[in-house]
């Protein structure tokens, strides 16, 4: 990973509640946004997660770091109509293979 200044850096986290009877599509989903925003501008780091216990009702988070609060805005939008020329809407695609969606952007620093 490239050095960075992480008192900037912006990290998207989403957490899902799916059902295991959504979850082959909705991880075809992930992985095609995956693919379209490792590709963008000041991305810095992504990864997902997927629950290994009983420990919280969101099975799948996802994470997304981003050099600043420019680049991520920019991405937002840039995936948002690369996506949609496939003829998906991901926000629409999204809400029909979950339950359960939360959105928040953080600053982080290390420890």
């Amino acid at each position: 990973m490239k050095a960075h200044d992480t008192s900037t850096a912006i990290t998207l986290i989403d957490s899902f509640v799916v059902s295991e009877s959504s979850k082959a599509e909705f991880l075809k989903l992930y992985e095609q946004t995956a693919k379209a925003i490792r590709t963008m501008p000041g991305f810095v780091e992504g990864y997902m997660y997927e629950l290994t216990d009983e420990g919280s009702r969101y099975n799948f988070m996802t994470t997304a770091v981003w050099k600043d609060q420019q680049a991520y805005e920019t991405a937002e939008q840039s995936i948002r109509t690369a996506i949609e020329k496939t003829g998906v809407n991901p926000l629409e695609a999204v809400q029909n293979l979950t339950d359960e969606i939360t959105r928040a952007t953080y600053t982080r620093s290390p420890y």
